[in-house]
């Protein structure tokens, strides 16, 4: 039979403010409707349906407006039943339909119902998921420009499918106990749409920023989801640590949630900054991102395993977190770091062990710490390096003039025999930054850097590299001139892409 549905609209959960706060609250709404649109604004070929109005919110009606639900319902909603439906409610019936329409090609809804069945497993790595958003974003007819109007309209819809299966993926893995796939398929979503929508040529087309704000929303909400569930472990000495089985994993452990925790923070960072934003909103995305890099200086100090990393590629977690500190004025904290990273390094690097190895391996690693290894062997996991270069680089962002020079008295003597290098973004990086590595097909390697005794000479070199015009600037991503600059961090540290200087020596 068919009725005629009314929804009212609430965002999160419906308590006693929401249900009589006045010309907004929901209890004024349905006098409106029985008033006023019900017998003037209906029409005539609908007037003899029944008539359900739907309460809609993406929470939970919260236990102190139980009674004046079911008691209006029973008594003032008399010719119309009235109903509730949940975030739950509507996570469970866009799960259950989404996988039966012709929104996801069959094939790729397979692949959809197999992540889902995975997505809670700790050594899952998301490969059907990634199926599936390569089909809406990045696959065939959906990879050209979209030059017409039905072709927009048809690329909208693909974002907001791709919005939907974050949010029933984030749903499982919380239920599965693992946000960590949640966030990190989040990650691959962001970034995967803003390179559709780059390729497409709609970085300043209304309905797709639109559209992907929303998705930008929903991972925001799957990290804050994960910074509550984690708190706790962060906040405790070694907390982190218990997640590591062998001790070959526990520095790696440590860094990605470094990484995770600085990226968070500097997504609400940005937030803050969005036009549009009210001043509470404002002062509400400032406080997540002070609250979170205070978490930060937690994790750090209460994780010692922080001071030694053991892959270079953890110069991505390191400028990560420190770009983070130093916008939230964290300075004393990151001093203390650079401090104890610094000296790590100098012994690790001079006794030629448990140094950051060169080749990112964990079968390397572990051969380190339980083989004897020959000296040829050692020299190929020491003789390149970009992190101790970026500590230098960071010391001089601090103002660290005595630990500088400590770092660059060791060039020829601890460090002997270890390359640096820095790779820094081009004109063609953009073109892979948001898809894959981009180090590999784009960039400048600047190798055999001797940093020069005086840090104040870096600026004047850095200025040189730029007025080269072998390196792009930042304001060339269009993520960045789009007014979401932390997309460029967020796929360094997905893809595992160097942070370029440019984007945080400034």
């Amino acid at each position: 039979m068919k009725r005629l549905y009314l929804f009212v609209l609430k965002v999160g959960d419906l308590g006693r403010k929401d249900w009589n706060g006045g010309v907004n609250g929901v209890r004024e709404t349905l006098g409106q409707i029985e008033d006023v649109y019900l017998p003037t604004s209906v029409r005539p070929q609908h007037r003899s349906l029944p008539v359900t109005v739907v309460i809609c919110s993406t929470g939970d009606l919260r236990q102190d407006v139980v009674q004046d639900f079911t008691g209006y319902g029973n008594g003032k909603a008399s010719h119309y039943s009235l109903v509730y439906w949940s975030g739950d409610d509507l996570a469970g019936w866009i799960e259950e339909h989404l996988l039966d329409e012709y929104a996801i090609e069959p094939s790729a809804r397979a692949d959809l119902r197999r992540a889902l069945a995975l997505i809670g497993s700790r050594d899952y790595d998301l490969r059907h998921a990634h199926k599936v958003l390569r089909s809406l974003l990045l696959d065939g007819e959906h990879g050209s420009r979209a030059s017409t109007a039905a072709g927009q309209k048809r690329f909208i819809r693909q974002l907001k499918t791709t919005n939907l299966v974050l949010e029933i993926a984030f749903r499982w893995a919380a239920e599965g106990g693992n946000l960590l796939n949640a966030f990190r398929l989040g990650e691959r979503c962001c970034l995967w749409a803003w390179e559709a929508i780059r390729l497409r040529g709609l970085t300043g087309y209304g309905p797709a920023k639109r559209v992907f704000q929303d998705l930008y929303q929903s991972h925001l909400r799957i990290c804050d989801a994960y910074i509550e569930k984690m708190r706790t472990y962060f906040a405790v000495r070694d907390g982190v640590s218990i997640f590591s089985g062998e001790n070959a994993l526990v520095t790696n452990t440590i860094y990605e949630q470094i990484g995770i925790l600085a990226e968070i923070g500097i997504l609400h960072l940005e937030r803050s900054t969005r036009p549009g934003l009210s001043a509470q909103g404002r002062e509400d995305a400032l406080a997540r991102a002070q609250s979170v890099s205070t978490l930060l200086v937690q994790l750090i100090f209460n994780n010692p395993s922080s001071f030694s990393p053991r892959y270079d590629g953890n110069a991505i977690e390191i400028s990560l977190a420190l770009i983070l500190l130093h916008n939230t004025q964290a300075h004393q904290s990151a001093s203390r770091w650079l401090e104890h990273l610094a000296g790590r390094l100098r012994f690790t690097f001079a006794v030629s062990h448990c140094f950051p190895i060169a080749t990112d391996s964990m079968e390397d690693l572990v051969a380190m710490e339980v083989l004897d290894l020959s000296e040829e062997q050692i020299q190929r996991l020491r003789h390149l390096s970009t992190l101790i270069p970026t500590i230098m680089y960071w010391c001089a962002k601090f103002g660290l003039k005595d630990l500088y020079q400590r770092l660059q008295a060791q060039q020829d003597v601890g460090f002997k025999g270890v390359f640096f290098q820095l790779w820094y973004a081009d004109s063609k990086t953009e073109s892979l930054l948001y898809r894959e590595p981009a180090q590999h097909d784009s960039g400048a390697m600047e190798i055999s850097i001797h940093l020069p005794t005086q840090m104040s000479e870096l600026n004047e070199l850095e200025r040189l590299k730029r007025q080269s015009g072998n390196i792009a600037t930042v304001d060339s991503f269009s993520a960045v001139s789009a007014g979401a600059p932390a997309l460029v961090l967020m796929a360094c540290r997905h893809f595992r892409t160097p942070v370029p200087p440019q984007v945080w020596f400034t």
